[in-house]
């Protein structure tokens, strides 16, 4: 829930200026995010744009713009943690004003059919972009209001999706309908007096709304952050919509068709370590220069870029360094979106975005050539939303990833949509992503892990259940359940990570879990594992079963990990003795990997 304002004024020379202000507080995963903006644009009594600042925020940090238009070009200077940073946009024509852009739209969107179509700049997305606007009808009523107006279909250039407006008679707003991955944001004018949102807390927005923008696997992968190659069908559910560029170094579209897509993705490894380049080249320019978001000059960036990075360091052994002081020392935060580099290094918390900007900058800092990718990865039985840096090792672009993290090279079980130097210093321009996230199925149809190619049939079973015994032939699982329980939750997805569980008569419980999304880079890192299930207890390890285990206890339960090739696995028992139904359920357990049984 949020409010937007907009208002009009004039300044000393004549010119009008508009203010608008928005303020969207949401819930998400049981963290609050709040999205605030305030823009001011001044334009001349004719419309056309003079300047435009614009201060945002959707962290601690907020990021200010200053944008001068000038005849053949817009001169920007984007602020964030302290740090400046300037560039210059042509433009051919002159650019108009939020009032030029109401009085356009009166005038000449009064018949079913009109288009007017005219260019802007958008603080937002921090570019000049077109807007066209078409009537779709002359006398309709937003949901929420009394009154009607004038519906319009609004389309930024840029974007996939149009936004729904409704006007009134002399261009302004009575309501707006904006489809997103979540579900329709929707705005009404409204004459009640204007209350502090921020201060209520916002909307809380159920998981099923997030269920909206992931696909559920139809098998689950094995040693997932480890898939060398994997061929998807990418089948759309909208195919008005279209498709985004799919072409990537390590991306090759295999057929394509207005209905479906299949890809095939192979994870990049490469040929030499490289060297760190001795000079910035224009042709490197846009992966080396520090921006609004990858702020490679940022005092804090270059500290630990100086800690974690010794000299005589080959470019890969720098990159790997990197992403292993990411992995280890930054924590999953969902309730920051978009973050600067700057933010992240002091604060050490952020999504996916926040680990690509950090790991991204440390790379350039390093003097390694950096960009950033944006699409969907595997994750637990799931697709979702994701964004990684890649680092040139030589002539190759390698994708790295501290957020889902693996030794090297990022899996292949992942594909993008978008990438970028983020030269712009925004991410404003996410089409491609607008065009998968919430609106495709996808299909596993191949898959290689440690050189073993397995073919999935499009409509293979993801496990069986036959008598007391579980099987889940893709991830190499199988395990008896104790005499007296039944299985359970067996359907469930990121964020949860239980593959199957099993309950019996007296409240006991066990669960399995597959830990292997972000493999941990060190012991202390599996042991925390078990510490966020609740169990305590001194850790030990010992020999079980063919594995050197992890195991701790207390009076809530019992714990072990254990690692297989790739995969790290979680056993937990609760309820009376739990620990010797953790051995029970444990020792039924066969794991295979690779054709080898465990």
């Amino acid at each position: 829930m949020g409010t937007y304002t907009e208002k009009r004024s004039m300044d000393v020379a004549g010119n009008i200026v508009t203010t608008i202000d928005s303020d969207m507080v949401f819930n998400r995963l049981g963290n609050k995010l709040e999205l605030k903006s305030t823009s001011h644009y001044v334009e001349t009594p004719g419309g056309t744009l003079v300047t435009i600042d614009n201060v945002s925020s959707s962290s601690q940090q907020a990021t200010t713009v200053h944008a001068t238009v000038n005849k053949d070009s817009i001169r920007v200077t984007t602020e964030a943690g302290g740090n400046s940073y300037e560039r210059s946009i042509a433009i051919t024509k002159p650019l108009l004003g939020p009032e030029a852009a109401r009085q356009l739209v009166a005038a000449h969107l009064r018949a079913v059919g009109n288009v007017v179509s005219y260019e802007t700049f958008s603080p937002e997305t921090g570019n000049v972009v077109t807007l066209t606007d078409e009537t779709v009808a002359l006398d309709d009523t937003p949901k929420g209001q009394e009154a009607s107006g004038i519906k319009i279909k609004q389309t930024m250039s840029g974007t996939a999706a149009p936004l729904t407006l409704w006007v009134d008679s002399s261009g302004w707003m009575l309501g707006q309908t904006m489809g997103t991955p979540l579900g329709d944001i929707e705005a009404v004018r409204s004459d009640a007096a204007l209350v502090n949102i921020a201060s209520m807390g916002g909307a809380s927005l159920p998981l099923e709304t997030f269920n909206r923008s992931i696909v559920n696997a139809n098998i689950r992968l094995p040693e997932e952050r480890l898939i060398e190659k994997i061929k998807l069908k990418i089948i759309t559910r909208h195919p008005e919509a279209g498709w985004p560029n799919f072409s990537a170094d390590n991306q090759t579209v295999l057929e394509q068709t207005r209905d479906h897509v299949v890809l095939e993705v192979r994870r990049s490894v490469p040929r030499a370590e490289g060297s760190r380049p001795a000079a910035m080249t224009n042709g490197l320019r846009p992966y080396l220069q520090p921006n609004a978001l990858l702020q490679s000059d940022d005092a804090g960036v270059r500290q630990i870029e100086g800690a974690a990075v010794h000299y005589g360091d080959t470019a890969w052994q720098a990159a790997r360094a990197l992403q292993r002081w990411t992995a280890d020392n930054m924590h999953f935060d969902p309730g920051i979106a978009i973050v600067p580099a700057s933010e992240v290094a002091k604060d050490r918390a952020g999504t996916c975005f926040g680990y690509s900007m950090l790991l991204g900058s440390l790379a350039r800092a390093a003097g390694i050539p950096s960009r950033v990718r944006i699409g969907l990865v595997y994750a637990g039985g799931i697709w979702g939303g994701h964004a990684w840096p890649e680092v040139l090792i030589g002539d190759q672009w390698i994708p790295i990833d501290g957020a889902l993290y693996a030794p090297g090279p990022a899996d292949a079980a992942r594909f993008s949509v978008y990438t970028s130097s983020l030269e712009d210093g925004t991410v404003g321009t996410l089409g491609g992503l607008g065009q998968v996230l919430g609106n495709v199925d996808i299909k596993i149809l191949e898959y290689t892990v440690g050189g073993r190619r397995t073919v999935v049939d499009e409509h293979a079973r993801p496990y069986s259940i036959e008598g007391n015994i579980y099987r889940n032939p893709w991830i190499g699982l199988s395990v008896a359940k104790p005499t007296g329980f039944r299985f359970t939750g067996f359907d469930l997805a990121w964020p949860q990570t239980t593959v199957i569980a099993m309950e019996g008569p007296g409240g006991q419980r066990a669960e399995i879990h597959n830990e292997s999304a972000s493999l941990p880079t060190s012991s202390l890192g599996r042991n925390k594992l078990l510490d966020v299930e609740g169990i305590g207890g001194p850790a030990r390890s010992q020999w079980m079963s063919g594995h050197v285990v992890t195991m701790a206890n207390d009076e809530k339960g019992s714990g072990m990990i254990i690692e297989n090739a790739g995969s790290i696995w979680l056993v937990k028992a609760t309820g009376p003795r739990s620990e010797v139904l953790l051995r029970e359920v444990a020792s039924s357990m066969k794991l295979v990997t690779n054709g080898s049984v465990h």
